[in-house]
C-alpha cells in the first residue's frame, strides 16, 4: 500500500504537500491484528546485533537430525487449492491503501485462470514497501501458505505466516516470531524457502548481510503450525571472502535429491566474472559449505540474468535456469543441472525466444508445476507497454520430457482495474535487489504561493548545472526549453518572466529577441542563488553541453512556448517548430534525449507528440524517468529524509532485477547516497 503520514493524514495537509492519497510518511504499522504471546516469547532471542557477531544456537545439529524425518514424497509446489497443479499467488498493493493476495489457479492445460481474492487487509494496515516475501508448505498438510518478513519504522521486524485453507484462499495472519528494535534489520535480510531439514515442512533462511564484510545464514525452522522457530546461525561467512549480498541471486531447489532443500546463488564478481554456487541443506536444518561450479569469464552480464529453480524434467531433483536479458533483445532460460561432484554444471538452452517477443523487464516470474505432468513450467504475469498498455496477462512456459520448454500459453487477461507495478507474484525466493535506477537531477523550485519571489535559479539549464548533477551522482538531467519571440530561438530558461537573469525586467521572456534590441536575452547572466554569473543558453548549446559530459537529456517544454508553437501565422509555428525538433534530429543518433510538456497544456501536449511521431523521433516520447520525490522544494531546501517513505515506495514498485529504471528528483546527492545497500 501507499503509506499515510503517520498512519492518520488529513486531506488539507496531503494535499499541500502534493502527495497522492496516503503517499509518504514517517511511522508504518501493522494494525487490527495483535502481536500473539508466541511473538512475545520469541522477541529478543538469537538475533544478530548489527555491530557485533550472533549468538550461535546452543542446539545440536544432530539432535535437530534426529527429530527431522527423512523427508517426505512431495507435492507440487505452492498448490494453494489442492488440485494437484502448482498456482500462483500475488500481493496487490492498492493505491487507495487497502492490500490483498490474488490466487491465480493453475488449468489442466497449464494457464492460469482470472485471479480470486484469498485474503484482504483494509487500508492502513500494511506498508507493502516493508515486506519480504516467500511461499512454501510451512506446516506441512500439503497447502501453499505465504509468509513474509515485515519491518517496522521502529526497527523490530516481525515474522508473518497466512496458511493456506485448500480452497484458493488464505486465513488469518499468524505472527510467530519478533525482534526487538536495534537487533535485525530489516533491509539486511534477504529471505529465501525451502524444507531444508528434510521434515516435510518448508521452512526461511534469512541471508543476513552485517555490512561489515560479515554475512551469515539465518534457518528460521517450521512448526507444525505453520509458524516458525527462533533463528539459528546456520552458516557463516567472514569479510575475507569478500562477498556482497547485492552481487548474489538466490534460489532454492532439492538439487542433490537427498530430501532436503538446497540454496543456489550466481554470483556476479566485479571482475565481470559470473559463477554458480551451491550450498546443500544439511540434516539439521543448516548449509554445508559452497561449492563452485559453472562459471564464466567473460560472455554473461550479471544484471541481465535472473535465477529460477524448478525440476523441469521430472527426474526428482531440482534445476537452476536463468532467464538471460540479451543486450539484441532476444531471451533465453538456460538450465545446469547438479552434478556428483556438488557443482552446477551441464549448461544448456531449455527456452529461445526472438528480439521483440518478450521484455523481461515486463515480466515476473514464478516455477511450478502448472499442468501437474510432475515437470516445473514457468508462468509470468505480463504487463504490456506498446499498443496494448495496461493490459496485464499470465503467460505458461510449460516443460517437456527432455527439460526443455515451449508453450506461450495464454491464459487470463485483462486491461482494466489491474496496474501492473502494483502487483507482486510470490516465489520461494527472492529475485534479491534491484538495478540502481538512473538518477535524473531537477533543480528546485519553491512550491507555495509566490515560488517565483524565492527562486534561487537551480535549475541546470547551463554546463555548470549539468556538471554539477553529476558530480551528484546523476546521468541526466530534466531541464527547460523555452522559445524567444515568434519561436526564432530555442533557449533554456525556466521562468515565465526574467526574473532572475540581469538586465530589463520582462513579465514574458517569450516576448523578448535572442540577439536583437536593448532586453534581447543574449548574454544576460544569472543574478542569484548557486550558479550566479552563468549565462542563457540556446538549445543546441546546452544539449551539446550535456553530450559532452555523457548526461542524458530530459527536456520539458514549458508552456509558455505555446506563444509561438501554436501561432495562429504558419510561418511562425514552423520557424518555432523547427527550433525544438531540428537539434533533436540532428543528435539523436548519439545522444539520449526525451520530451514532454506538462498536461495542462493539452493541446500543447497533442501537437508535440503530432510533431515529433512525424518526424521520426518517437523514442523521445518515451521512457521517461519516474518522478519519485514525496515533498515539494522550498527555500531554504527542505531535509531529504521527508522523501525516504516516497523513494522507498517507488524503488520498491518500479525497480527492477535487470533493468535500471530512470529516476527523476530534486534531490540527486541525497537520492544517490540513500540508495546505498538498496540496490546494487
Amino acid at each position: 500500500m501507499k503509506r499515510p503520514m503517520g498512519m492518520v493524514c488529513a486531506a488539507v495537509v496531503c494535499a499541500l504537500l502534493g502527495l497522492q492519497a496516503g503517499v509518504g510518511g514517517a511511522s508504518a504499522q501493522v494494525r487490527g491484528e495483535p502481536l500473539t504471546a508466541a511473538t512475545a516469547a520469541g522477541a529478543g532471542t538469537e538475533l544478530p546485533q548489527v555491530s557485533g557477531v550472533a549468538p550461535e544456537n546452543t542446539a545440536d545439529s544432530a539432535a535437530r537430525a534426529a527429530t527431522a524425518g527423512a523427508g517426505a514424497a512431495r507435492g507440487p509446489r505452492h498448490d494453494y487449492n489442492r488440485d494437484g497443479r502448482s498456482d500462483m499467488v500475488s500481493w496487490y498493493d492498492y493505491s487507495e491503501g487497502q492490500d490483498a493476495l490474488h490466487t491465480f489457479a493453475a488449468g489442466p492445460d497449464g494457464s492460469l485462470s482470472a485471479p480470486i481474492t484469498g485474503w484482504d487487509a483494509a487500508e492502513g494496515n500494511y506498508w507493502a514497501e516493508h515486506m519480504k516475501y516467500v511461499t512454501g508448505d510451512f506446516n506441512g498438510d500439503g497447502t501453499g501458505d505465504v509468509a513474509a518478513f515485515y519491518g517496522y519504522d521502529d526497527g523490530r521486524v516481525s515474522l508473518f505466516t497466512w496458511l493456506g485453507k485448500g480452497d484458493g484462499t488464505f486465513g488469518t495472519r499468524l505472527t510467530s516470531w519478533t525482534a526487538d528494535p536495534g537487533n535485525w534489520t530489516f533491509d539486511a535480510i534477504t529471505a529465501e524457502a525451502g524444507d531444508f531439514d528434510g521434515d516435510g515442512r518448508d521452512d526461511i533462511a534469512a541471508w543476513y548481510d552485517y555490512r561489515n564484510g560479515d554475512d551469515k545464514l539465518f534457518t528460521f525452522l517450521a512448526r507444525p503450525d505453520g509458524g516458525f522457530a527462533s533463528p539459528f546461525s546456520s552458516f557463516a561467512r567472514t569479510e575475507a571472502d569478500g562477498w556482497e549480498v547485492g552481487r548474489m541471486k538466490f534460489a532454492t531447489g532439492d538439487y542433490d535429491g537427498d530430501g532436503r532443500d538446497d540454496l543456489g546463488v550466481l554470483y556476479g564478481y566485479a571482475s565481470g566474472t559470473v559463477t554458480l554456487m551451491s550450498f546443500t541443506g544439511l540434516p539439521g536444518g543448516g548449509f554445508a559449505e559452497p561449492v563452485r561450479g559453472w562459471e564464466s569469464a567473460t560472455g554473461w552480464t550479471f544484471s541481465r540474468a535472473t535465477v529460477h529453480s524448478g525440476d523441469f524434467d521430472g527426474d526428482g531433483r531440482d534445476s537452476i535456469a536463468a532467464w538471460y536479458d540479451y543486450a539484441d533483445g532476444h531471451d533465453a532460460l538456460i538450465g545446469f543441472d547438479f552434478d556428483a561432484t556438488g557443482r552446477f554444471g551441464n549448461r544448456r538452452e531449455i527456452l529461445n525466444r526472438p528480439a521483440g517477443w518478450y521484455e523481461r523487464s515486463r515480466m515476473k516470474i514464478v516455477t511450478g508445476d502448472y499442468n501437474g505432468d510432475g515437470r516445473d513450467d514457468l508462468a509470468t504475469l505480463y504487463g504490456y507497454t506498446d499498443l496494448r498498455s495496461g493490459t496485464v496477462k499470465t503467460i505458461t512456459f510449460t516443460a517437456q520430457a527432455d527439460g526443455t520448454l515451449t508453450g506461450d500459453l495464454h491464459g487470463w487477461e485483462t486491461d482494466k482495474d489491474w496496474a501492473f507495478d502494483r502487483m507482486r507474484p510470490i516465489e520461494r525466493h527472492s529475485q534479491g535487489l534491484p538495478i540502481c535506477p538512473t538518477i535524473f537531477g531537477h533543480g528546485g523550485y519553491p512550491t507555495a504561493v509566490n515560488g517565483y519571489e524565492r527562486d534561487q535559479i537551480r535549475q541546470p539549464n547551463h554546463p555548470r548545472g549539468l556538471a554539477q548533477h553529476k558530480s551528484w551522482g546523476a546521468g541526466g538531467v530534466e531541464a527547460d526549453l523555452q522559445l524567444t519571440r515568434d519561436g526564432t530561438k530555442a533557449v533554456m530558461w525556466h521562468n515565465q518572466s526574467t526574473r532572475g537573469l540581469t538586465g530589463p525586467y520582462a513579465k514574458y521572456a517569450n516576448t523578448l529577441w535572442w540577439a536583437t534590441g536593448t532586453d534581447q536575452l543574449k548574454g544576460r547572466t544569472i543574478d542569484r542563488g548557486p550558479y550566479k554569473g552563468e549565462t542563457v543558453y540556446t538549445f543546441r548549446e546546452w544539449l551539446d553541453s550535456a553530450r559532452s559530459q555523457n548526461m542524458a537529456a530530459f527536456v520539458e517544454l514549458k508552456e509558455e512556448a505555446g506563444q509561438s508553437l501554436l501561432n495562429k501565422d504558419a510561418s511562425i509555428r514552423a520557424t518555432a517548430w523547427n527550433e525544438v525538433i531540428a537539434p533533436i534530429k540532428d543528435r539523436i543518433a548519439d545522444q539520449q534525449i526525451m520530451i514532454y510538456t506538462k498536461t495542462e497544456n493539452a493541446e500543447l501536449k497533442a501537437e508535440l507528440e503530432k510533431r515529433i511521431e512525424a518526424a521520426g523521433l518517437g523514442v523521445t516520447l518515451k521512457n521517461h524517468p519516474r518522478w519519485v520525490d514525496g515533498i515539494g522544494w522550498e527555500e531554504p531546501a527542505p531535509a531529504a529524509s521527508g522523501n525516504y517513505a516516497t523513494w522507498l515506495n517507488r524503488l520498491s514498485r518500479y525497480g527492477l532485477p535487470t533493468t535500471s529504471v530512470p529516476m527523476a528528483t530534486t534531490w540527486p546527492k541525497e537520492l544517490k547516497s540513500w540508495l546505498s545497500g538498496r540496490c546494487v
